[in-house]
């Protein structure tokens, strides 16, 4: 690992677009996306990130539940509530590493930092050109080259700081770092747009299916279904192997998305949940328990964490499973008049039929 390099205003204008599209190098992140990545201070719920405000939210729940797999079958910790702020940041570095590492195919990560640069006019005219909008932060960045993932951790490290002031720009620094470790070039094969530039940024400036499965798996796939698939002689892609976190989503109750099992069987059992265009995080502390379960039939309990609902206390759900009900037909009621959690829909694209208790919680509807 050596010392940053400046990224160049080409590399700041090729950064930009790929975020936001054709004309990207005119835009900036919104205010709601300029958050670090800091604890929350509710007492049990000590692992936990929190959200600031809507936009980020599939950055910080892809981080989240790395963080939760490493404090969990990394360090092996029996309970993550009530850690300190030393063990929070540890497993923060350690999940973005793994994220970082992982994107750059295991073999090399790149490391955005925030930098300084003098322009010159030459620098100057090229923006122009280009029609890039300084927003004081792209156009600044310094990239550190690491070779092995020990690196990645030692940059994240000199960094930290940064990453996790609460006002500070830790979550764009981490896109551009997960973006160019996977390389620009290889972003564009994985999103396989037919028309104009792709984008990671979805619409209203929330996070795209590309850029949660870029954090989840190391490629900015449309798809979350396993492998690839024909469609009258177009190629599809969709994901390349089982993760190490997984994700359910709503979309498939509503049979809008398929999820196949390289994500709804993760090797750990963490799950990203999307809900209601908002990504949040379910997780078990027993890998055995739930397997079982899973295999065979039978209880487990899921924490469910929230970093923008502003919780303040765990909200842990017993989960029952019949195994013998799994293949029943599935039931869709009328949208407007189910009262069903979403949550408890998503938790049912995996566990079919199973009966959810909230243990005294209101269930969020």
């Amino acid at each position: 690992m050596k010392g940053g390099s400046w990224i160049g205003i080409q590399g700041a204008a090729d950064l930009k677009a790929m975020v936001f599209g054709e004309g990207g190098a005119r835009s900036t992140f919104n205010s709601a996306w300029m958050q670090g990545f800091f604890q929350s201070p509710h007492s049990g719920l000590e692992y936990g990130l929190v959200q600031v405000a809507g936009g980020p939210c599939g950055v910080l729940a892809s981080v989240q539940a790395y963080m939760v797999r490493h404090m969990l079958f990394v360090e092996n910790r029996m309970d993550i509530a009530g850690i300190n702020e030393a063990t929070f940041n540890r497993a923060l570095l350690h999940a973005l590493a793994d994220i970082l590492w992982q994107a750059g195919g295991d073999k090399s990560a790149k490391v955005a930092v925030k930098g300084s640069h003098s322009m010159t006019g030459e620098d100057q005219d090229l923006m122009r050109s280009l029609k890039y909008k300084p927003d004081g932060l792209t156009e600044m960045l310094s990239v550190v080259v690491c070779s092995s993932r020990a690196e990645v951790l030692d940059a994240l490290a000199a960094h930290q700081g940064v990453l996790t002031e609460r006002a500070g720009p830790g979550v764009p620094l981490v896109l551009y770092s997960v973006m160019l470790s996977r390389g620009l070039h290889n972003i564009r094969g994985d999103v396989g747009t037919m028309d104009g530039l792709p984008r990671l940024m979805g619409q209203h400036d929330y996070c795209s299916q590309e850029m949660v499965n870029l954090f989840l798996v190391g490629r900015a796939v449309a798809n979350a279904f396993d492998g690839d698939k024909d469609l009258d002689g177009m190629k599809l892609t969709g994901v390349h192997k089982r993760s190490n976190v997984g994700m359910l989503t709503l979309f498939e109750h509503y049979d809008s998305m398929q999820v196949g099992s390289r994500l709804k069987d993760p090797i750990t059992p963490v799950w990203v949940v999307c809900s209601e265009s908002h990504f949040s995080v379910i997780f078990s502390c027993d890998a055995e328990e739930v397997q079982s379960a899973t295999a065979s039939g039978g209880g487990f309990d899921l924490h469910y964490y929230d970093e923008l609902a502003k919780q303040d206390e765990p909200i842990r759900l017993s989960v029952s499973y019949d195994l013998s009900k799994a293949s029943d037909p599935k039931v869709i009621l009328d949208h407007s008049k189910d009262m069903t959690p979403p949550l408890e829909h998503c938790i049912r694209t995996k566990w079919a039929h199973c009966h959810v208790s909230w243990n005294g919680t209101d269930p969020i509807l």
